[in-house]
């Protein structure tokens, strides 16, 4: 929530899984918005039972209206396969629809 503006909505979605729809922002925009989000949540030190983990985060990221994007399920059924490719290449990345 630090990292919204007024007129963002965060919100989980899913069981591990967040929405942040970022109104009048551009792919590359919101890519890098993900990104600067992605980097703080990696560079957290985070201590369970005494032992530091790593914390990661894998970002899928898409537009409305776009290619194919013609309403809010399309919307999210597209970043969720940007996610989803995230999380199969790799993990701990940004990838756009």
């Amino acid at each position: 929530m630090r990292n919204a503006r007024q007129t963002d909505e965060v919100g989980r979605y899913g069981g591990e899984e967040f929405a942040m729809l970022l109104p009048g922002t551009s792919t590359r925009r919101a890519a890098q918005i993900a990104e600067r989000i992605r980097r703080k949540i990696s560079d957290m030190n985070v201590i369970v039972d005494g032992n530091s983990i790593e914390v990661t985060a894998s970002f899928g990221v898409a537009c409305f209206p776009s290619t194919d994007i013609n309403n809010m399920e399309d919307l999210l059924k597209a970043a969720d396969k940007a996610l989803y490719e995230a999380k199969e290449t790799g993990r701990n990345k940004v990838v756009t629809a």
